[in-house]
Formats: C-alpha cells, sequence, structure tokens
C-alpha cells in the first residue's frame, strides 16, 4: 500500500508540476500576444494618423476647388451676359448685308433714273448702317 501511495503521490507530483510549467509556458504567450498585439496597434495608430493627414490636405484642397469653380461660374455668367448682345448684333448684320445686296439688285434693274437715284441713296445709308454694326 505504500507503494501504491508513493505512486499516486508521484503522479500527483508530477502532474501539479506539469501543470506549473504549462501555466508558466502559457503566461508567456499570454505575453508575447499581448506585446505582438500592442505593435499591432501602435503601427495601426501611425498609418491612421497619416491617412488622416492625408485627408485634411485633401479637404483643403477642395476649399481652393470651390473658389476655382465659383469663379468660373462668374466667368460664365459675364459671358452668357455678352453673347446675346454679340448675336443681336450679327443678326442685324447680316439683315443689313441682304438688304444691300436686294437694294443693289433693285438699283441696277430700275428704268427711271430718278428711283435709281433714291436706291443709290439707300444703298449709302445701309452701307452706314453696316459700318457701324462692324464696330
Amino acid at each position: 500500500m505504500d507503494k501504491e501511495t508513493n505512486a499516486e503521490s508521484g503522479q500527483q507530483a508530477a502532474s501539479t508540476a506539469a501543470a506549473s510549467a504549462t501555466s508558466r509556458d502559457m503566461s508567456k504567450v499570454a505575453v508575447i500576444v499581448s506585446l505582438l498585439v500592442v505593435v499591432l496597434l501602435v503601427i495601426f495608430f501611425f498609418g491612421m494618423n497619416r491617412n488622416i493627414a492625408g485627408l485634411t490636405e485633401e479637404v483643403k484642397s477642395l476649399g481652393a476647388l470651390r473658389q476655382d469653380v465659383s469663379q468660373l461660374d462668374d466667368r460664365m455668367v459675364k459671358m452668357e451676359e455678352g453673347l446675346p448682345l454679340q448675336m443681336k448684333r450679327l443678326l442685324a448684320l447680316d439683315m443689313v448685308n441682304e438688304m444691300a445686296m436686294k437694294s443693289a439688285y433693285l438699283g441696277n434693274t430700275l428704268e427711271d433714273q430718278a428711283l435709281r437715284d433714291k436706291m443709290q441713296g439707300i444703298l449709302e445709308s445701309l452701307k452706314d448702317v453696316r459700318g457701324e454694326l462692324e464696330k
């Protein structure tokens, strides 16, 4: 019986020693894992910090871009205001040219000299108007 008791106590001592060695090994693993987690968190933090700094620069450049777009919009409004006046002037010039051609044709085809002279006066007036519109 002593042998059995000694054997059992030896087994218990061995199992206790094994359990204590295992718990020491597990605590070493836990320390290593926690150190790796801290290192990964530091890397993640600096990576995010750099990304946020980049985003800040992008947001600042968007403000400048908005200002450029508003300036371009103002220029477009000014151009659109001036464009109808130019179009009206070009249309009037085209009509005056057409009338001048027709009056020149009539001046050449009329047989009465008095009517020819009147058409020549009209043609001169149309040339004056055309000169004013071309300015």
